[in-house]
């Protein structure tokens, strides 16, 4: 007996990877918003404090992701059942779990600040500005782990628009605050900070009315009072998938990191032609992350159901679209590369050495799309372990080729590496792959 086909999948696709690649691009208009704001103050210091300030807290947001990633594949799953009960004990555990994270930052405040302060070694003239910054941005942490998990459910039940509005509203309050605090009261690097915290926490407060809308307080009332939620074996499926994702977004952060320290060790020129490139990345994760998401939730919730052929259909067609949009990334850098490189500096070195790398940039997307897939299509099926493992492998490979590359190739050569990167992580995903649908049900099974 054959398997009917999903319905409109193409549509539903994009019912998710839409919103999703609209609310990730509202995120870097926030960052030029503060950029103009602090730029226009009369020392370099101030824009220096915010930059390391937001660096620290982004790394510590990135390193938090498992929140996110592991809420929305369970809450995909239990979604794909049709099991509200189980995805209110499964949000509920995402949110107590990121409050605790939060208070647990927010208790170990000064360790905290200073491993900070070791890694990031801001300029004395900086260093009371972040001071002002961090204290104040601190209290954000709660909030924005809080917003993880609250995204997590949204993406995990194809809630994309209002994930979506959430993101834009968060955004939009922290421009906004920040213009009216610098601008309007003059509280310089604090104002920032603290439109960032209000921000955080007005978006926790729309969140939570989403969830209510949605799922029901009522749901969470009761999951509360359930036993159920509390299960061992449940809180450590969790704590395991969750662990495993944060080591692998670790080996990410190091990954992204030697590129960095390498581009420093080959002279300015080299930093800031890097820095440039970067934006190449952002623009490349802005549109394949929303179609991973789309996995995420479409695959997750056929995996949660035990159903092989959708599982398997929603792999295709997410490795489809992502193809798609590869070529029209790499289309678009080949074509476009070189006038956008001219935009963003107008120091001819930095230009220079940038437009050399155009030839990789171009081949970025082609060989890192189906890492990114991979990636929506692991998260879907609480795949923690075999993300981490994947990822251990390609960070091995990687490693040793950046010395040799760079010496041989200068900037170029990084660049090069971080392409065999991306493409041992696609590879190693592939490999595994069958592993991923192995308990699953074939449709052909009595």
């Amino acid at each position: 007996m054959s398997t009917p086909p999903l319905k409109h999948p193409h549509r539903r696709i994009w019912a998710i990877a839409g919103p999703a690649i609209v609310a990730n691009s509202s995120a870097p208009l926030v960052g030029l918003v503060d950029t103009w704001v602090i730029g226009h103050l009369p020392a370099a210091k101030y824009l220096a404090a915010v930059s390391v300030g937001s660096l620290l807290f982004s790394y510590v947001y990135w390193a938090c992701g498992f929140l996110r990633m592991s809420t929305t594949g369970l809450v995909a799953q239990a979604h794909g059942r049709g099991d509200e009960d189980q995805i209110a004990r499964v949000l509920l555990r995402a949110t107590l779990f990121a409050f605790l994270i939060g208070l647990i930052f927010i208790l170990f405040s000064g360790p905290f600040r200073a491993a900070a302060l070791n890694f990031l070694d801001p300029p004395a003239d900086v260093l009371p500005l972040f001071e002002d910054y961090f204290d104040i941005r601190l209290w954000a942490i709660p909030a924005a782990l809080l917003g993880l998990g609250i995204n997590g459910f949204l993406i995990g039940t194809a809630r994309a628009k209002l994930s979506l509005y959430l993101q834009l509203a968060l955004n939009i309050a922290n421009a906004v605050l920040s213009l009216l605090f610098v601008l309007g009261f003059d509280m310089g690097v604090r104002g920032v900070a603290l439109g960032s915290l209000i921000a955080e926490w007005l978006a926790v407060g729309l969140g939570f009315l989403f969830i209510s809308r949605t799922l029901g307080l009522r749901a969470l009332a009761l999951a509360i009072r359930e036993s159920e939620t509390y299960n061992p074996a449940k809180i450590k499926k969790l704590m395991s998938v969750n662990g495993f994702i944060f080591v692998r977004t670790l080996l990410l952060i190091l990954a992204f990191a030697l590129l960095t320290r390498e581009a420093a060790a080959l002279g300015e020129v080299a930093l800031a032609a890097h820095h440039v490139l970067n934006t190449f990345m952002m623009l490349i994760a802005l549109g394949l992350d929303g179609f991973a998401y789309a996995s995420e939730a479409l695959a997750g919730a056929a995996y949660g159901k035990d159903a092989r052929h959708d599982f398997r259909a929603w792999v295709k067609y997410g490795m489809i679209w992502s193809g798609a949009i590869a070529v029209l990334y790499a289309a678009g850098f080949y074509f476009g590369g070189a006038p956008l490189i001219k935009a963003l500096t107008n120091v001819e070195s930095v230009r220079l050495a940038a437009i050399s790398a155009l030839p990789v940039i171009t081949l970025l997307p082609l060989v890192g799309a189906w890492c990114y897939q991979f990636d929506g299509i692991y998260i879907g099926a609480t795949a923690g372990r075999a993300m981490f493992g994947t990822i251990a492998v390609s960070v091995a490979v990687f490693i040793p080729s950046i010395g040799p590359l760079a010496d041989a190739f200068g900037l170029v050569g990084l660049w090069m590496a971080l392409m065999i990167f991306l493409g041992m992580r696609g590879l190693t995903q592939a490999i595994w792959y069958p592993r991923l649908e192995r308990p699953l049900t074939p449709e052909d099974a009595p």
